[in-house]
């Protein structure tokens, strides 16, 4: 059953006078007491796509891969993001033969600053053009 909720995503708080413990709450922009599936749906609903499109999960090197209207779009809001569980978004967007494909990612997701930046190559390889996170 879904409910109208708030979003999902913190509010960033442009408050010159914030504590250390505030800056280091803000690290993390997901409210902490959501979901991977809050996060999903609102990935679905605010990329356009209908709620009652089927939803087929994947699994690529332990991490849960979201596949959603045949893989127009892949949504990965696991932590610890690797370059194999990128390289299995890259696998699936040639087994599904799929023209377009947009992914998104939980930004705080990745296991580091390097595996992030070279996830962005290796799916700009794969021919995928539009990536984003939350």
């Amino acid at each position: 059953m879904f409910k109208l909720d708030s979003t999902n995503i913190k509010s960033w708080e442009a408050d010159f006078d914030l504590s250390e413990q505030d800056l280091v709450d803000q690290i993390s922009n997901i409210k902490t007491d959501r979901t991977d599936t809050d996060l999903l749906y609102e990935v679905i609903i605010k990329s356009g796509f209908e709620l009652t499109l089927p939803i087929i999960e994947h699994s690529a090197d332990g991490q849960k891969v979201y596949e959603i209207d045949s893989g127009k779009l892949v949504v990965c809001v696991s932590d610890n993001i690797t370059l194999e569980v990128v390289e299995g978004i890259a696998k699936l967007k040639d087994q599904l033969k799929q023209a377009s494909m947009s992914v998104v990612f939980k930004d705080t997701g990745f296991a580091g600053d390097v595996v992030k930046t070279n996830a962005m190559q290796i799916l700009k390889q794969a021919g995928i053009k539009s990536i984003w996170s939350l």
